[in-house]
């Protein structure tokens, strides 16, 4: 039988051949049977460097779907999928299981777990599954080779130490936040071991992750241009790992691990851990110390540069992340899932629309919400909404492009219209990709490039904001943490960007009306679309809630004389659903790896 080790003895690809190549003259004179040792690998900080360098290769880039298809990233309630296969969908229909390969009623082809998804320009097409185990391993490996560096500086140490215990972290923390509680590998197997490792909880595992995160912060750079080994590539630093990613990362695994979800499996009341919530605060207030010279929000103008760029200078790994997957290549080849397919063929095609219940997280111009604010009129129900509603939302009659005017060049989303049949929940999307990416306007090239980010600045004063309100409130000030804010301004910061004005004072009289009222919208309007979602909704112990399984589509005419909202369909969701189905030839293995309750 095939022990669980499988997944975790091998190494991952040598990205090392520029590293080893003294010369063309001394590559080429290598006779073709030559072979590189773990000797040559690790002897040396440039290969050891090299090496890796092939692990950040694991981390999973949502977008790069292997057939194109729209969206397939966002499972919570934010998107209805017109292509049913779509993950989004099955998760809809509590099929959980279509995320592995070979089960019955679908094929995982587009799933981001193992299968056929594109991890990387390897094309390993593994996902969080396989590739975490394999950075784990190449991780684990790592550091058991620290001390091969022939005349290493310490600085160099702590850059190859700070790095394997990023990763080491951060895999297991990818893992678990799907499956829950994952043995903690910190060890390198040999083939002959038999692996009996137990299943932890997952606030064990999260422990676990958060003690080599911690330790990676005291290791990395908070600026690679800033040290002397990351002199030698100065300008090409841009999304290596640093201080701010690993305090960043060891703040999410603490906020997670104090997640009510989390927190209700261990001591069985569903609720935030307040001592979990501080540390997660100081972790995240690690971050918010360090802008505006390492990390600042875009200006509103540049909103846009978080998400794609037309130009190729790869703005999305700019001052606002904090961590991103490497960005393998242009992504014009995918075009058409951003935008209607309409406008390119005049025929119907794969497309995500936001739901009517998810628009109705976005609150009006004056920063109430629509059910609070004079703003809100039923009869005209897109005007005066928060900017950031028009960044990301299209609407019936939106040009859908600048340089003409036909009949497919306007957004029909009426019923009857054009383009309902594709956009069939009445709004479309827009935050990846520009009004002139289309055919016309031309901006489709080997320059525009798209990302959903991992981690940024925006994302991490939310996190703090729930920290910090789970803990202490929202109006009070973090006695443990010397300059630190309130929950409501590192609210306020974030929505200041977008000209949104401060959280109203009726939403501050307790821990529960802020979070209610103001964390959850707010995470839903800033990082719509960004694959937070679902995680969100499961970690707070909601899913299960009524109002976050249904999925309405607005139905009106032409000349908007009434809007109904209509219920589309609501989701099959028992409790198994908080966690992902392991694969059957997993937890078959040994009784200590068992399989998730339910499934």
């Amino acid at each position: 039988m095939k022990k669980i080790n499988i997944i975790l003895k091998y190494l991952g690809v040598f990205c090392l051949i520029v590293f080893l190549m003294p010369s063309c003259e001394d590559y080429l004179d290598k006779a073709p049977e030559a072979e590189i040792t773990e000797e040559d690998v690790f002897k040396k900080f440039i290969t050891f460097q090299g090496y890796m360098e092939d692990i950040y290769q694991n981390v999973v880039d949502e977008t790069l779907g292997k057939s194109y298809r729209e969206h397939n990233f966002n499972w919570g309630d934010e998107l209805y999928h017109n292509w049913r296969g779509a993950l989004v969908e099955q998760f809809q229909l509590g099929n959980y299981w279509a995320i592995w390969p070979g089960f019955v009623g679908y094929q995982s082809n587009y799933s981001p777990f193992p299968g056929n998804y594109n991890a990387g320009t390897n094309n390993r097409g593994q996902g969080y599954w396989d590739n975490s185990w394999r950075g784990i391993r190449q991780s684990c490996l790592a550091l058991t080779h620290l001390n091969d560096m022939a005349n290493a500086t310490q600085e160099q140490k702590d850059l190859i130490a700070g790095q394997a215990y990023f990763f080491r972290g951060f895999f297991h923390f990818e893992v678990m936040k799907h499956f829950g509680g994952m043995p903690y590998v910190d060890t390198v197997f040999s083939p002959a071991d038999e692996l009996r490792y137990p299943r932890l909880t997952y606030r064990e595992t999260a422990a676990k992750a958060a003690a080599d995160l911690q330790k990676a912060a005291q290791l990395l750079p908070y600026d690679w241009d800033e040290t002397t080994a990351g002199k030698a590539t100065l300008g090409d630093n841009r999304g290596r790992i640093t201080k701010g990613a690993a305090y960043g990362y060891l703040g999410k695994n603490l906020l997670y691990s104090a997640s009510p979800l989390m927190e209700g499996v261990t001591t069985g009341s569903y609720t935030h851990n307040e001592e979990l919530c501080k540390e997660a605060a100081k972790a995240f207030f690690e971050v918010i110390k360090m802008v505006p010279k390492y990390y600042d929000l875009w200006s509103w103008d540049e909103y846009y540069k978080n998400f794609y760029t037309l130009s190729g200078d790869l703005t999305m790994i700019g001052k606002e992340c904090v961590f991103n997957n490497p960005v393998y290549m242009s992504k014009s080849g995918l075009e058409a899932d951003w935008k209607i397919r309409s406008i390119q063929s005049g025929a119907s095609g794969d497309y995500a629309g936001i739901t009517q219940n998810f628009v109705e997280n976005f609150g009006m111009s004056d920063g109430l919400p629509i059910t609070e604010s004079p703003l809100y009129n039923a009869a005209d129900p897109w005007a005066n909404r928060d900017p950031r509603f028009y960044y990301n939302v299209i609407c019936d009659g939106d040009s859908l492009v600048r340089f003409t005017s036909t009949v497919y060049t306007i957004a029909q989303f009426y019923v009857g219209g054009n383009l309902r049949g594709t956009v069939m929940t009445g709004f479309g999307q827009s935050k990846y990709h520009h009004i002139t990416c289309n055919k016309w306007d031309g901006a489709i090239t080997n320059k525009f490039y798209w990302e959903c980010p991992q981690m940024r600045l925006a994302d991490v004063y939310l996190m703090y904001a729930e920290a910090v309100n789970a803990a202490y409130g929202p109006t009070t000030v973090p006695s443990e943490i010397s300059g630190g804010l309130t929950a409501v301004q590192a609210v306020n910061i974030v929505r200041a960007r977008a000209g949104v004005p401060q959280v109203d004072n009726r939403f501050l009289t307790s821990k529960e009306n802020f979070f209610e009222n103001v964390i959850i919208p707010e995470r839903a309007v800033e990082l719509a679309l960004e694959s937070h979602r679902w995680y969100d909704l499961r970690r707070w112990h909601i899913a299960n809630q009524m109002k976050y399984r249904e999925r309405y589509i607005l139905n009106f005419p032409q000349d908007h004389s009434y809007f109904t909202k209509v219920l589309r369909d609501v989701r099959v969701f028992e409790d198994k659903h908080y966690w992902l189905p392991l694969n059957t030839k997993m937890v078959t293995l040994y009784p200590e790896f068992y399989q998730n309750p339910g499934w």
